[in-house]
């Protein structure tokens, strides 16, 4: 009787499609996780370059994960702050769900964050990352995964926070940078969120305490 040995099932490998939903042209693969992939594409009906989140839900019978990141993906798509990513489209694809996001460009902030920042310019990143997360609390929507990998900054300066229950709901990070696995542990901690009901002071979770000069 040794304990059983666990195994980590390999997300399957999938081949790039070419055009999603009759609009997007798929360019270039951004950043993958266990369930999903980000690619950059072109919209062919607007003449301009997005974001495009595939995550892979056909392994789900219930499809459960599926209706849950329409819901979410419809919600985000009705917020417009200027400090959360914008989502212009949202449907059903082959297999799963497809985001087309706002691209771009710019630095990760946990890549930004490697280098020493003035106090007061970290401040400001994360107090604008702040008024986006309280943007998405009233309509309704919780991050989840609050993290400096989960925002971005702008080549503008602007700061916008990506991937709200979109990330904790389809198993990976950033949209484009990073990507991870959740534990048991964090998946009973979401299922708590969940039904808690928000209150209106926002607390920015993962601020970081290095990387600060004067």
């Amino acid at each position: 009787g040794g304990a059983r040995k666990q195994t980590r099932k390999t997300p399957r490998k999938r081949t790039a499609p070419g055009i999603v939903h009759d609009r997007f042209e798929v360019l270039e693969e951004l950043g993958a996780g266990g369930m999903g992939v980000v690619y950059r594409a072109r919209d062919r009906q607007l003449g301009r370059d997005v974001a495009l989140k595939l995550v892979h839900t056909d392994e789900d019978p219930d499809e459960t994960l599926a209706a849950r990141l329409m819901r979410e993906a419809q919600a985000l798509a009705q917020l417009s702050h200027p400090n959360v990513v914008a989502v212009y489209d949202v449907g059903r694809t082959a297999g799963g769900v497809f985001v087309a996001m706002e691209l771009v460009a710019g630095e990760a902030g946990d890549e930004w964050l490697r280098e020493r920042r003035p106090w007061r310019e970290v401040v400001r990143v994360f107090r604008d990352a702040a008024r986006g997360l309280a943007a998405a609390h009233a309509v309704g929507l919780v991050h989840r995964d609050f993290k400096p990998a989960n925002l971005m900054i702008g080549t503008d300066g602007r700061v916008r926070v990506l991937d709200f229950g979109l990330a904790r709901a389809a198993g990976f990070g950033t949209a484009v940078h990073d990507s991870g696995e959740i534990s048991d542990s964090d998946d009973r901690r979401t299922r708590k969120m969940e039904g808690a009901e928000l209150e209106p002071n926002v607390s920015a979770s993962g601020m970081p305490s290095a990387s600060l000069r004067d």
